[in-house]
């Protein structure tokens, strides 16, 4: 697994813990020197007079041994005061629990194959972890913004790796050698660009996705290495001019996105790991008749999309069929056609 950031809390924890042993070593050592005490009594010796707690010594105390007590009240009173609030706050204030949770979520994206990582909670990031939860899809999110991440909880259980997304590190803690792909939706091109770099870097069979909010920031997420690059503005604004001049069409492409007001929606069939669609056409699958499923496309090999393809031609494994239902045909689609 990638490095894990515990954060400032177990920093703080570790740091404290230390001292506070450093300082307890250091008091039972100079008992046992200076006063000759025995392990027990040096301890006992060690820890009452760090925390000023007021018991009796075990005996009148040397020359030596006052001093050595002056000088252990001095520099422990502090230590001791410190480790004891940093150790009682990260178990009331429930950091146990945080990094427990933390722990969970690491080793669940560790074990992650052929997910899609999600760069940014914002608007567009929040829609396309809602679009891939709708979907069944495995993905993990990355978000820097503690608000935000909470926020996000409170409506979703998802994974979701806290950290800034243009380093290295908090990618692979997303597990991103083992994704297929990644959207990276941050709020400044700048920003995307950098990530697109890094991950294209690191993953060069990743398939991105990016977002821009300048036209002219296409051509430079382009070349750092996304795959295809969306501008929300300008397809929200030719999206609202088309609902005037041709509102029929943006009517069937909700339709068939699954965005419009029905159930429908169009899924994507690789048919290479089922043999009841491997050789047989679609005249002979009867595919509409039996499930109500309509074949809208489909796509063989790196061809462009057929739309309305030919009945008589047999499928093969390189093919992918490109189906329109609800999801009531969909279960249907699946139970007769591609479960063993």
């Amino acid at each position: 697994m990638a490095h894990v950031d515990w954060g400032s809390s177990i920093r703080q924890l570790v740091q404290a813990s230390a001292l506070l042993l450093f300082t307890s070593l250091f008091g039972t050592i100079g008992f046992v020197l200076i006063e000759g005490y025995t392990l027990v009594d040096a301890i006992y010796m060690t820890i009452i007079t760090m925390s000023t707690v007021g018991f009796g010594t075990i005996r009148d105390l040397t020359t030596e041994g006052k001093i050595f007590s002056i000088f252990l009240i001095i520099i422990s009173a502090g230590t001791f005061i410190y480790a004891i609030t940093t150790i009682t706050t990260f178990v009331v204030e429930g950091e146990i629990r945080q990094v427990f949770n933390l722990y969970q979520v690491n080793r669940k994206v560790a074990k992650l194959k052929n997910h899609i990582i999600i760069c940014g909670l914002g608007r567009n990031g929040s829609e396309a972890a809602a679009e891939l939860l709708r979907q069944g899809q495995p993905f993990v999110i990355v978000e820097s913004n503690q608000a935000v991440i909470a926020d996000f909880r409170q409506h979703h259980d998802v994974l979701i790796v806290k950290g800034d997304a243009t380093q290295e590190d908090v990618l692979e803690e997303a597990n991103i050698q083992a994704a297929r792909g990644l959207v990276t939706a941050l709020s400044t091109d700048a920003e995307n660009v950098y990530i697109t770099l890094t991950a294209r870097g690191m993953n060069s069979r990743l398939y991105i996705v990016a977002r821009a909010s300048q036209e002219a920031s296409i051509s430079k997420l382009r070349r750092a290495g996304a795959n295809r690059v969306i501008v929300p503005n300008m397809m929200g604004g030719r999206k609202m001019v088309n609902l005037i001049t041709r509102p029929a069409l943006v009517e069937f492409v909700d339709l068939i996105s699954g965005t419009g007001p029905t159930n429908l929606h169009l899924e994507d069939i690789p048919c290479a790991p089922y043999p009841k669609l491997l050789g047989s056409t679609l005249a002979e699958l009867h595919i509409r008749s039996h499930t109500g499923v309509l074949v809208l496309g489909l796509k063989r090999g790196d061809h462009p999309v057929e739309l309305n393809p030919r009945a008589s031609e047999p499928l093969r494994g390189e093919d992918r069929l490109f189906v329109l239902g609800t999801d009531e045909q969909h279960a249907a689609f699946r139970s007769r056609y591609l479960e063993a």
